[in-house]
Formats: C-alpha cells, sequence, structure tokens
C-alpha cells in the first residue's frame, strides 16, 4: 500500500474554522493494504482518483469506481478495498467539527455517494492544492489549507444539487442512530428488541438502556409511537377498516393495536376516526 499521510494538528484554536481539517492521506492498493472495518471520531470525504474497489460496511458493499465521491459521517464502521486488477488509488481527508445530514427524509443517513466524472478537474485541484501545501509547509500552510477545504465543502454543496446540510457532529453513539434509523424504516414489520439489538452488535439490554439515554424513550416505545403515528394518519386519510390498519402499522392483531392506541392517545381508533377524519 503506498500512502503519503500528513496530520494538521498544529493550527492555533484561534484560527481554526468550524470544520477543521485533521488530517489528508493520498492512498493506492498494495499488498499490505489494510481492509478492517473500523471508524472515526470525525467524517471521512474521500475521492477515487483511479481504478476500483468497494465501500464495506457492517450491512453491505457498495462498488467504487474513478471520480466517485464518497462521505462517511462519524462513527460509522466501514472500509475500502480494491479490486486486484484494477488498483484503487484515492485521497481522503479528516474532517472534525461536521457531520452530513443527507437530504433522505429525517432518517440518519451514515454514508452517501456521489459520482462526479464531469467535476474532476475541479475537485482534483483543490485536493492536490491541499496535498502541495501539506508537503512544502510554506508560512500559514494550515490557514490555507482550511481554506481550500471550506471552497471544496461549498462546491460539493453546489454540484450535488444541495442534496446534504452541514451540521455538528453529535455525542449520540452510531449504534444508536442506526438503530433509530432502522427502527423508522422497519416499523410497520414484525420488529423485535433482540432483532434490532443484533443489527447493531449490541447486548438487548445495553442497547435499550444507551437508546433511551441518548433519545429520551426505549427502543419498544419508540416503535409504538412510529406505528402509533402511521396508524393516526391512515384513520385521518383513508377508509381502510380497523384491521387493514393495524396491519399496515405492525401491529399483530387488531385488538393489541386498538390497545395500544387507546393508552397513548386515549380514545379507541374508532372514535378518533370520527373526530379527525376528513
Amino acid at each position: 500500500m503506498s500512502t503519503l499521510s500528513y496530520s494538521l494538528t498544529d493550527l492555533s484554536p484561534e484560527h481554526q474554522t468550524h470544520q477543521h481539517l485533521r488530517y489528508v492521506t493520498s492512498s493506492s492498493f498494495g499488498s499490505d493494504w489494510n481492509s478492517v472495518l473500523h471508524s472515526h471520531d470525525c467524517t471521512e470525504l474521500f475521492y477515487v482518483t483511479d481504478g476500483e474497489g468497494w465501500l464495506c460496511t457492517d450491512e453491505t458493499r457498495i462498488p467504487l469506481r474513478k471520480n466517485t465521491l464518497v462521505i462517511v459521517n462519524p462513527k460509522v464502521h466501514h472500509t475500502e478495498r480494491s479490486s486486484p486488477e484494477k488498483k484503487m488509488h484515492y485521497i481522503v481527508l479528516g474532517i472534525d467539527n461536521l457531520q452530513f445530514c443527507f437530504h433522505e427524509g429525517e432518517t440518519f443517513s451514515p454514508f452517501q455517494i456521489f459520482q462526479l466524472s464531469s467535476h474532476r478537474e475541479m475537485i482534483l485541484s483543490l485536493l492536490h492544492a491541499i496535498l502541495e501545501e501539506l508537503q512544502k509547509k510554506q508560512t500559514s500552510y494550515e490557514e490555507v489549507c482550511q481554506h481550500y477545504l471550506s471552497i471544496l465543502l461549498l462546491q460539493l454543496h453546489r454540484i450535488t444539487g444541495e442534496e446534504f446540510s452541514f451540521a455538528p457532529p453529535t455525542d449520540i453513539p452510531y449504534e444508536c442512530q442506526r438503530a433509530k434509523a432502522y427502527i423508522e424504516e422497519h416499523f410497520h414489520e414484525p420488529v423485535t428488541l433482540e432483532r434490532i439489538a443484533a443489527i447493531v452488535h449490541w447486548d438487548k439490554y445495553y442497547l435499550s438502556h444507551q437508546f433511551s439515554a441518548a433519545f429520551s424513550v426505549s427502543p419498544i416505545n419508540y416503535l409504538l409511537q412510529l406505528r402509533i403515528a402511521h396508524s393516526k394518519r391512515l384513520l385521518c386519510d383513508t377508509d381502510y377498516s380497523i384491521t387493514q390498519i393495524a396491519e399496515s402499522s405492525g401491529f399483530s392483531s387488531q385488538n393489541y393495536f386498538t390497545q395500544a392506541f387507546k393508552k397513548l392517545v386515549g380514545v379507541s381508533p374508532r372514535t378518533y376516526r370520527q373526530k379527525h377524519q376528513k
């Protein structure tokens, strides 16, 4: 593995921007390529300059190719693997004080991938400018790198059609965010605490404790809240039967749905529909 790595640790606090460039690495595939799943407490942004490979996470393997931009949020388990035939080369930036919010609804997205072939020249010119500053280390080179980073982020925001926004990083564990996203995506299915815990590789009791501390609600109660909210919309906007709504909202039976609805809302589903149906 051929690697040039630069760390930015000497920038004085008064000159640090909100989004602080921590490190820059230029890598290419070799026999010592480390492909073990890992995570960082900063955001990673890397651009494939040549070759092909994959972004691997706990659950998926996504193909990468030349001119692919990959954004990985903090604390996300991932690794990169290269194709043996078309060796992958990329430049990676580690960015502190930054988390990307991708515009795919309110569900947490751990990473996003963009294909930016038509913008290769612009992106590479900024990345190479940062690498050149770090190699030469002339006066105020770290401040110059920070400015190049700001320009790069603004350009990416523009050319991706503003498909993301910037936010400060959160102290919520990645596993809790992942569990929350899983519940939001699968609430209408037979979800159990054991299943959620298996997804994030945590003990179910530890997950319940950490999730409750992070979101002030247990995983199962959050699941129930989502199901009730979904059922309310169906009661108001459709003529589905109570049984159909119970099934569509993820409840195992109409009786359980009615009991849970009345406990949380204060009235039965039928009474709620009579009062609120359009």
